[in-house]
């Protein structure tokens, strides 16, 4: 597990929804990966980290 988030924090995108995530190497890209940084006690803490197993729609428009 930790490797999946350092891989999505130095190396994934952006997701928008404050984290950074990783994708498969697909069209329509694929998330597997998302983090979720930002935590009441400061901004730059990990909040939570999960898979995923859906299409990202942001991805798909970029084929």
């Amino acid at each position: 597990m930790d490797r999946k988030i350092n891989a999505a924090i130095w190396s994934g995108d952006a997701n928008g929804r404050g984290g950074y995530s990783t994708y498969l190497n697909q069209c329509p890209r694929v998330e597997k990966f998302r983090t979720i940084i930002g935590t009441p006690a400061g901004t730059n803490d990990l909040l939570t980290a999960y898979k995923v197993n859906q299409t990202a729609v942001a991805g798909a428009a970029r084929c």
